[in-house]
């Protein structure tokens, strides 16, 4: 039997999911000194972040995603490019 060939990750439907889900846009980040917070990145994965920057700065949609901002993962330190961001339930 043959089996369907999975689909590749599309970071535009996944930031339509997340609005949807109630996460918020790059546009609205915290800055630095706000705290942590949860983004979805460019890959598809849900990280804690703060964000280094004490401004704003996203880069615009493009083909190969869209819009993002760059921030500093919490527990491995290395930058992550966010999509969508959520302050945590917790």
């Amino acid at each position: 039997m043959k089996h369907e060939t999975p689909l590749k990750r599309d970071p535009n439907a996944m930031l339509s999911d997340a609005l949807n889900e109630g996460w918020e846009t790059v546009d609205t980040l915290p800055v630095r000194g706000d705290g942590v917070f949860l983004v979805l990145t460019l890959s598809g994965l849900t990280r804690r972040a703060h964000n280094r920057n004490a401004e704003r700065k996203a880069r615009r949609a493009d083909a190969y995603g869209p819009k993002r901002s760059t921030v500093v993962a919490v527990d491995s330190g290395n930058y992550l490019s966010a999509i969508a961001w959520t302050w945590p339930k917790d």
